[in-house]
């Protein structure tokens, strides 16, 4: 039976898909714009002192099925969920205990049941603690949560003494939850409550405390609450935190804001924002219900925040019932008119749990449920309006024109003129990167 000082080894999957893969380990890339994943600092954050933890992320490390552990608890996204069963069934064949959570368990408890000792459901403020209490005394239940009653106040630091690949880019959280419901997104189905948001003063301290000098805030976007964010900024020049971050915006927001919000978000350290436009078609963003964003905005939006000082990486997703053929020219042409700094291109992917699965399912459009391609590159359902190959076919061609070298070069060479510091190195890097991730995806 554990004991009360159980050894804890927290297991972050191999990613095929991304900016970031386990295929960059060791590369110039993976050290400089390697994205930084703080889940599982923060599981080991929330954990007891009196148990030791040990990280392995795969995507750096090789995962040793001997490791001493008294408990495995490994986190899953749906395209990682094939490599999370794989992992599990064979530390629990060596006789470990194993837990499992994240977005994919989380929708989908039973069919990770068979391959865990526990499953901890949503969030786990409330439930990983009480799961260590039973672990101790060798009593786990089959599943915990969901459990949202927890106060943002009580959330510590991450434990960044256990982050070791990410000596440029850190992560930060201030917020949790979205006042959102768009279709196809999982974080309303994943967080059981409205937005939650930290104590400034915690934000602060934790990001004073950060080794890296540029950072990503963690939220699913830091606009939701515009006195908040305005009281952020101002603290972080208050204190004098010289350092340069990027965080998650909405279209409609950022497009309403005061000046005297985006000059502050400026002189606080920001040098791009992350905007969901999803598509350039007003019909597709009110069929997946994302009607605050208006296409005929957008243009005068990202105007504001170049004039700021500020870059735009925008999210663009193919493959919503209003798409037809025409959609990818269309983007392309809208692209150029908008003068958008750096751009994620996704096909359309139907998580489990959200929506727009249960839509797309109920009505037998969904033609497979091989998880490793939930990962928005390959196509897992029949398009409404256009073939599987026509989909598939524009991206690429979106992606690979989008990103040619001409392209590329002439926007780098409008951020640094646009943010003129070196935090412009921060989106102007993340076109490199991107364009080796489409490379790679669809053999631009």
């Amino acid at each position: 039976m554990p004991s009360k000082n159980m050894k804890i080894l927290l297991v972050f999957p191999k990613i095929e898909h991304g900016a970031s893969t386990h295929n960059d380990k060791g590369s110039w890339t993976s050290i400089l714009f390697g994205y930084p994943i703080i889940t599982l600092p923060y599981i080991a954050a929330i954990t007891p002192k009196d148990h030791s933890v040990k990280i392995v992320n795969e995507n750096y490390n090789t995962l040793n099925f001997d490791e001493d552990a008294d408990l495995v608890a490994i986190t899953t996204y749906t395209m990682t969920a094939p490599r999370v069963y794989e992992i599990a069934d064979e530390f629990r064949r060596r006789g470990k205990k194993v837990v499992l959570g994240g977005y994919h368990p989380t929708a989908l408890p039973d069919e990770a049941k068979p391959h865990a000792d526990s499953i901890v459901l949503s969030e786990a403020e409330v439930t990983w603690p009480e799961l260590l209490k039973d672990a101790e005394r060798g009593k786990l239940k089959p599943f915990y949560g969901p459990n949202p009653d927890f106060d943002m106040a009580d959330i510590p630091a991450v434990r960044r003494d256990l982050i070791i690949h990410n000596p440029i880019l850190g992560a930060v959280q201030t917020t949790r939850g979205c006042s959102n419901s768009c279709e196809f997104c999982a974080i309303s189905s994943f967080c059981h409550h409205g937005v939650k948001q930290r104590p400034i003063k915690n934000v602060i301290e934790e990001i004073k405390q950060m080794s890296n000098k540029m950072f990503i805030i963690h939220d699913p976007h830091l606009t939701v609450n515009r006195k908040y964010a305005r009281e952020l900024f101002k603290e972080l020049i208050r204190q004098k935190v010289h350092k340069t971050w990027v965080a998650n915006g909405t279209a409609n927001v950022l497009g309403k804001v005061d000046d005297e919000f985006l000059n502050l978000a400026r002189k606080s350290g920001c040098v791009e924002w992350f905007v969901g436009f999803e598509s350039v078609s007003q019909a597709a963003l009110n069929g997946i219900k994302k009607t605050h964003n208006k296409v005929e905005d957008f243009k005068k939006m990202i105007k504001r925040i170049h004039d700021h000082g500020m870059t735009v990486q925008g999210g663009i997703i193919f493959g919503f019932d209003e798409d037809t053929p025409d959609i990818f020219d269309t983007t392309l042409e809208k692209l150029q008119e908008l003068e958008i700094d750096v751009l994620e291109i996704n096909i359309l992917t139907p998580y489990p749990g959200t929506p727009l699965y249960d839509r797309l399912d109920k009505d037998g459009r969904i033609f497979t449920k091989d998880w490793s391609r939930y990962n928005q590159v390959d196509i897992v359902f029949e398009p409404k309006n256009m073939t599987v190959n026509e989909l598939y076919d524009g991206t690429r061609k979106v992606a690979r024109e989008f990103y040619s070298w001409p392209n590329i070069i002439k926007r780098n060479t409008k951020i640094f003129y646009t943010v003129k510091k070196i935090g412009a190195i921060l989106p102007a890097g993340t076109n490199y990167s991107f364009r080796k991730y489409y490379k790679a995806d669809f053999n631009i």
